[in-house]
């Protein structure tokens, strides 16, 4: 994707902030990029990620021995879901990028970073077939509607 970004700026060269969208992502609505724009701009950050709050309890594998262990809890306190502030993941809709820290990295992400959290609904990605089934029934409820003219 970077290097799409890279394409992009040199043909496009007179920005400030570039701002990536993610065709995987059409959940997102006009006004998570409002919201987000004047979250960036207020801080006076360099870039910005989008993410979910998840209450999904994680664990790895030790591929040598097959021994399990929790990621981000401690099983023996286990809390409710419910109760827990959950985990920020990152969700791929969009970045906002500061053209100094683009031009200097080529990277969507770095410097001064502020994140953005959208509905939890926004977490489904269109990246295989079952993610196309829960889009089906997600954007009946959560599709953006324009105002009708």
């Amino acid at each position: 994707t970077e290097s799409a970004m890279v394409d992009f700026t040199k043909a496009h060269p007179d920005f400030d902030v570039v701002c990536l969208i993610q065709a995987t992502s059409p959940l997102t609505t006009p006004e998570h990029f409002r919201e987000a724009f004047a979250m960036y701009e207020k801080v006076g950050a360099d870039s910005l990620v989008t993410a979910v709050r998840a209450h999904r309890f994680l664990w790895s594998v030790d591929p040598s021995t097959g021994v399990a262990s929790a990621k981000n809890y401690v099983p023996e306190k286990r809390a409710r879901r419910q109760d827990w502030d959950g985990e920020l993941i990152e969700n791929g809709a969009f970045y906002f990028t500061d053209k100094a820290l683009f031009e200097r990295t080529e990277c969507r992400l770095g410097g001064k970073m502020v994140l953005y959290e959208m509905p939890e609904h926004t977490l489904v990605e269109l990246d295989s077939m079952v993610d196309w089934e829960i889009m089906q029934s997600l954007v009946t409820e959560h599709g953006h509607k324009p105002a009708s003219a």
